[in-house]
């Protein structure tokens, strides 16, 4: 946790500690793991914001790692290892979300991909998907990209 304030994305006043709530992350094996999560209150809007640790995608209860394996097609409903993790129609709601959002991940590696992650700028400026650049490149790709989209105050930022 750091000793810099947190800004509100609504109105870009100062947010105060408010309480904490318990949030549980599915793992494997039916496993979960509890979390504190801090919710925060807006000094001049009056609005509420959880404060989301980045393992965490903001509205899932599965973390990253699981959600891009899914995408992925590493872990799918059929798998022996994977009987306790989402079911088909879970992972293509997942896949249906990137598919929608492809265009707009694409813009925010693209408007700070250059400066953050190292981008060339001979890859910034091509046609090509620079998320399916990443997907083929990393095998971390999606977590990768939802921290980088959490930690940039994106469409991810605190909820």
């Amino acid at each position: 946790m750091s000793n810099d304030p947190t800004i509100c994305p609504i109105c870009d006043n100062v947010l105060k500690y408010r309480d904490s709530l318990l949030r549980h992350m599915k793992l494997e094996g039916q496993n979960r793991k509890n979390y504190m999560i801090r919710r925060l209150q807006c000094t001049h809007c009056g609005s509420l914001h959880r404060e989301l640790p980045d393992c965490f995608v903001p509205y899932k209860h599965y973390g990253a790692e699981i959600i891009s394996g899914a995408i992925d097609g590493i872990v799918t409903s059929t798998d022996a290892d994977s009987e306790d993790y989402p079911c088909e129609i879970t992972i293509n709601r997942w896949k249906h979300w990137l598919a929608f959002n492809t265009n707009r991940i694409n813009g925010y590696l693209r408007s700070i991909g250059f400066q953050v992650l190292g981008f060339s700028e001979e890859l910034l400026k091509s046609t090509t998907s620079l998320l399916d650049e990443l997907r083929s490149s990393n095998p971390e790709w999606l977590e990768t990209i939802l921290r980088f989209i959490y930690n940039s105050g994106g469409f991810l930022g605190v909820v």
